[in-house]
């Protein structure tokens, strides 16, 4: 679901590992799992979604969500274009898309992952639409 974009190097421009991540959270988004979307992110994460107030904290980000899937929302995808790993950080930037009533809505994120025991966890989440 989810492709490596090569720059016009040749280089690859995304990191294998997180777009891996990347692919499991649109598949427990897709599930409507809240708690399993919550997992994704560190215990003090922040999601900024747009024109809301902060989300703060994993025990909130896991409300945020199941109050949103309470929603007719499916086919969410995200296409990371950019990511990299540098020590204890990581970023992904990307384009995504969310079917929902209304007709599908086209976006794009920026993740910011923290290392937490040997795994990658969102720390910062901030997303809004084109």
């Amino acid at each position: 679901m989810i492709a490596a974009v090569g720059g016009s190097s040749g280089q690859q421009r995304t990191d294998p590992a997180l777009n891996k991540l990347a692919a499991a959270f649109a598949e427990a988004f897709n599930a409507k799992d809240a708690a399993s979307v919550a997992s994704f992110y560190a215990e003090d994460a922040i999601v900024m979604p747009p024109d809301q107030p902060m989300v703060r904290g994993r025990q909130n980000i896991e409300a945020y969500y199941a109050r949103g899937f309470r929603q007719d929302i499916s086919n969410f995808r995200l296409s990371p274009m950019e990511s990299a790993i540098t020590g204890a950080h990581a970023f992904e930037a990307g384009a995504s898309t969310l079917t929902e009533r209304r007709g599908t809505t086209s976006g794009k994120y920026v993740v910011i992952y923290t290392r937490v025991d040997g795994q990658w966890k969102i720390a910062y989440d901030i997303f809004n639409n084109d």
